[in-house]
């Protein structure tokens, strides 16, 4: 069965259809990105539906997808090789001729699929920029930056994620000024504050003996987790007694145990995988800390925010001076620099009143980063195409 079908809700004709599309349902900011606009829309108005290269397998992937929306997908395997793109395209077609506006949830084969359905269809599309890509196109093939050119300006509109990733993204793409919409991400702080209230998993009860310092992301080259482990272990050398906890999965895992023990300080770095309720384990930390060498605009610091972590990030494009306001809500050091981090981080664990201060900072910023004025940018948005 290549997808799965809800009968449609009464009265649903006269609501505005709109189609999200995302290749799978992984466990990153632009998953849950796309989730929280799903989750938010109006049921009265919009009535959504997505579209997902490969089926949600698990419960807590299917757990994330909002109750009202519609779900499709097309190919039950989780691997990919190129001969499976025309299946999916056929079946993107399929379920956009349905669909009033086409949202391409992500950069690349999600939204390389839904603009082509839109130019054959004649439907509009909306493209989502999760990324600073001036940073990011150093890292990538070439005809990646090839395919945002050649894609995007035939887009209706294009969404990024903070006013620094929309400069960084018109640098590089030819697109009309109104074409490019800034909507920032956001996320919902009762729901978030509620998951923290959750109590600790029982494997991590030992790790919260000590103060913990919490890193959430992919373990990949961007989140520059080798820089966090090595500033921890300049910590742990200026006698600050403390733990380093870092969630998720990722191709550099052994990577980043290997220089655990090459630094001495395997008894001490934690990272256990993909954990369904990461907020639990934020709350109750001492520091959040954001290592990265690029992003967008970090969900993952929006939800640090509502939990009143006290954070530390790199200065990195983009993102992170634009949430913290150039370092009023929180600590900002320079990218590559363990010695930065640790000092950052150091202080935060030692000093409580400085602690106490960035936390308080932290909630006063979540309050101001409003998820109704996001969630109406869209509606009006979307209603508008």
């Amino acid at each position: 069965m290549l997808a799965q079908r809800m009968d449609e809700a009464p009265g649903a004709t006269t609501k505005k259809r709109v189609l999200f599309n995302l290749v799978f349902l992984g466990s990153g900011g632009i998953e849950r990105s796309v989730c929280n606009v799903m989750s938010g829309l109006n049921p009265v108005r919009f009535a959504t539906r997505i579209f997902f290269h490969h089926r949600p397998h698990t419960k807590s992937q299917r757990d994330r997808i909002p109750p009202q929306t519609e779900v499709a997908w097309g190919t039950d395997e989780f691997s990919y090789n190129r001969k499976m793109l025309p299946r999916f395209f056929l079946r993107q077609l399929q379920e956009a001729r349905d669909a009033d506006v086409i949202v391409a949830g992500q950069e690349g084969r999600a939204a390389l699929l839904a603009c082509m359905a839109g130019a054959i269809l004649r439907k509009p599309v909306v493209g989502m920029i999760h990324f600073d890509w001036g940073a990011f196109s150093r890292e990538q093939p070439k005809r990646q930056l090839w395919g945002l050119r050649l894609l995007y300006p035939r887009m209706s509109r294009i969404v990024a994620c903070g006013h620094d990733s929309a400069k960084a993204f018109q640098a590089l793409v030819p697109v009309k000024p109104e074409q490019l919409v800034v909507i920032p991400n956001f996320v919902d702080g009762d729901k978030v504050r509620a998951a923290g209230e959750q109590p600790l998993p029982e494997w991590a009860e030992p790790i919260y003996q000590k103060p913990v310092v919490i890193a959430v992301g992919r373990l990949e080259h961007q989140k520059a987790f080798d820089v966090l482990i090595r500033a921890h272990a300049r910590m742990r050398e200026a006698g600050v007694d403390h733990h380093l906890l870092i969630l998720g999965e990722g191709s550099l895992a052994a990577e980043l145990k290997a220089l655990t023990q090459s630094l001495g300080v395997e008894s001490s770095v934690f990272m256990p995988g993909f954990t369904p309720n990461p907020h639990a384990l934020m709350r109750r930390a001492a520091a959040f800390a954001l290592s990265s060498r690029f992003e967008g605009l970090p969900m993952v610091m929006l939800e640090a925010l509502a939990l009143g972590c006290p954070i530390v990030s790199t200065d990195c494009p983009s993102g992170p001076a634009e949430v913290l306001e150039h370092g009023k809500h929180g600590k900002l050091v320079p990218t590559e620099d363990p010695q930065a981090l640790a000092d950052a981080l150091g202080r935060v664990v030692s000093d409580d009143v400085y602690r106490k201060d960035l936390s308080q900072r932290s909630r006063a910023r979540s309050e101001e980063l409003s998820a109704d004025r996001a969630l109406k940018a869209w509606e009006s948005l979307l209603s508008s195409l």
